[in-house]
């Protein structure tokens, strides 16, 4: 069941033309730093340091901090010293901008009719500008004031569009499964192909309804095997006929997507505990609690222990045996509480790296591959590693509930 709605922005709840939002937004930026010793060379390390941010594959690495590093290394600027002008831009001229752009007063009424029929809404825009930038641009849609879950910005993704590693950390950051969640935009290659790649619907916003060509394979790079079919395409205003037409259906996994979600998973965990303070890591919510640490502990151990031999098992032996897995007692019996909680989280992240690039060098046939249980009794490979999935999800909330708890 669809319970979960991910806008794209431009040119789906705003008119933006990039040829000519980009041009616009590069020269005033130019003005922002005229006069700066270097300042000429600032437009060719902006591209360069995007581009490198539009690269990013690694789940432990921000987009706000790979810009930065390019950045940096390119102009000889500290973040000290161009970090202000940026903010400063944002909170002044990028606002002329919004003449560069055109209204569109159907987002507002979809919108408000899809959180009236009670759907989640997040803004799943290209994570490339800060969040104070994208407010701006929804309030140039008419839309900033609605309770979004989620906006995706640069200072918190891991990835960007089109990578399907994108939508999966979206996912994960809301606590959504694919079969729970549409996508809803006007680029095929951006918006569409790699939602899909996920086993997500979507929904495609195209001029006057009509596409040239119609729906194709993808075409992004690594993704051509992607073949979309949109629950509808059209105006933004067919979209709540198309989700009228939806019919419940039984969730079902869609095995290639399951490695970007291990991914995703990753990201989504390593965006809530990176920068939290040390102090904070051991502390328990109640006696009979874990803290961050020994979550963490337990990620890493059942990432090593449990979930890559089983992994190896499917793919190397003709349906095994799978045992049951007691694993909350290590907790006490490893003495978790006294290990280092970010220190374990890097070794969980290198574990986790592992089991999905594992996944994604087998071929497409690994997916229906059978094993048995202790418990579950036949299974396939697809649905162990939903379970995977699942267990994420589970201790996710529970470092979120973690963290808010005042200790």
């Amino acid at each position: 069941m669809i319970t979960t709605l991910l806008f794209d922005l431009d040119d789906t709840l705003l008119g933006n033309e990039l040829s000519t939002f980009l041009p616009a937004y590069l020269g005033r930026l130019a003005q922002s730093f005229a006069g700066t010793a270097g300042g000429e060379r600032l437009i060719d390390e902006m591209l360069a340091a995007t581009q490198a941010m539009a690269a990013n594959t690694n789940p432990e690495r921000r987009l706000i901090d790979v810009f930065s590093d390019c950045f940096s290394q390119g102009t000889g600027w500290p973040p000290a010293e161009w970090q202000p002008r940026f903010d400063e831009f944002y909170a002044g001229r990028y606002r002329e901008l919004r003449a560069s752009t055109t209204h569109r007063p159907e987002a507002r009424q979809v919108l408000e009719a899809v959180f009236a029929k009670g759907y989640e809404v997040a803004i799943a825009t290209a994570p490339l500008f800060p969040l104070a930038a994208l407010r701006e641009r929804l309030r140039w849609a008419g839309v900033d004031d609605l309770p979004y879950a989620l906006v995706t910005n640069v200072e918190t993704s891991h990835f960007a569009k089109p990578l399907p590693e994108y939508y999966a950390e979206v996912l994960a950051r809301l606590g959504r499964r694919p079969d729970q969640s549409l996508m809803i935009g006007d680029d095929w290659d951006n918006d569409i192909v790699p939602a899909t790649a996920l086993g997500m619907k979507t929904y495609w916003v195209t001029p006057d309804g009509v596409a040239a060509g119609g729906p194709r394979p993808g075409q992004t790079r690594g993704l051509d095997w992607v073949t979309p079919h949109p629950i509808g395409q059209g105006p933004l205003t067919g979209l709540l006929a198309a989700l009228g037409g939806l019919t419940d259906e039984p969730p079902a996994l869609y095995g290639p997507g399951l490695p970007y979600l291990l991914t995703g998973n990753l990201a989504a965990l390593m965006g809530e505990l990176d920068d939290w303070p040390s102090e904070r890591w051991t502390k328990r919510p109640a006696a009979d609690e874990w803290s961050l640490t020994e979550i963490v502990c337990h990620l890493r151990d059942v990432e090593i222990e449990v979930n890559q031999p089983r992994l190896r098992a499917v793919v190397e032996q003709d349906n095994p045996f799978l045992s049951g897995a007691d694993t909350d007692p290590w907790a006490v019996e490893r003495n978790y509480a006294a290990q280092n909680g970010p220190r374990a989280l890097h070794e969980f992240a290198a574990a986790r790296k592992t089991s999905a690039r594992f996944l994604r060098t087998q071929p497409a046939s690994i997916w229906t591959r059978t094993a048995r249980h202790a418990i579950f009794g036949p299974t396939q490979l697809v649905e162990i590693v939903g379970w995977f999935l699942d267990h994420d999800l589970i201790h996710l909330e529970q470092v979120k509930k973690t963290k808010s708890v005042e200790v």
